[in-house]
C-alpha cells in the first residue's frame, strides 16, 4: 500500500467545513492526506517546502491515520480536526504561513470548546486503536 493516500470524501468534507469556519484565509491551500504510518498523536501538520508548493500549489499538508480516525466518535473527530487546524497560522503582515506548536498539551482555544476529559479520551482511544491494529497485524504473521 502507498504511504500516502487521498482521504475519503466524508473526512475531506469535515476538514473543509472547519477550514471554512476557521480564521485561516481562503488563499491558504491545505491538502489532507491519509498516512497509516502515523503512530502517535492526532496527525501531522507541515508547511510545504517551496518546490512542493510550486508543483502542487498547496501551502500546508495535514496527515492523519484515516483508518484510526474513522473509528473515532463524531465529537472526537471534530476535536481532532480543530486541533490540527489550530496549528496553521497565517501572518497577514508578512504574507506568511507558519505551523504553531501547541500552547499547552493541546491548543487552549480548542480545549475551551470541549473539556480535558474529551481530550484525554481521544488520546486513549487512538492509543487503544493503534494497539489493536498492531495485534491484528502480528496475528497475521
Amino acid at each position: 500500500m502507498a504511504k500516502f493516500e487521498e482521504v475519503f470524501e466524508d473526512t475531506l468534507g469535515l476538514f473543509n467545513k472547519h477550514i471554512e469556519s476557521s480564521s485561516i484565509p481562503r488563499a491558504v491551500r491545505i491538502k489532507i492526506l491519509s498516512n497509516e504510518g502515523i503512530k502517535k498523536g492526532f496527525g501531522n501538520v507541515s508547511k510545504t517546502q517551496e518546490f512542493v508548493k510550486f508543483m502542487t500549489d498547496y501551502d500546508v499538508i495535514i496527515q492523519i491515520n484515516e483508518p484510526i480516525f474513522d473509528q473515532l466518535e463524531d465529537n472526537q473527530k471534530e476535536y481532532v480536526v480543530k486541533d490540527l487546524l489550530a496549528k496553521v497560522f497565517y501572518d497577514v503582515d508578512k504574507d506568511k504561513v507558519s505551523i504553531l506548536p501547541h500552547d499547552i498539551t493541546t491548543f487552549s482555544g480548542v480545549l475551551r470548546s470541549y473539556d480535558i476529559e474529551t481530550y484525554l479520551s481521544i488520546k486513549e482511544s487512538i492509543v487503544t486503536l493503534l494497539e489493536q491494529k498492531q495485534i491484528q497485524e502480528d496475528a497475521k504473521k
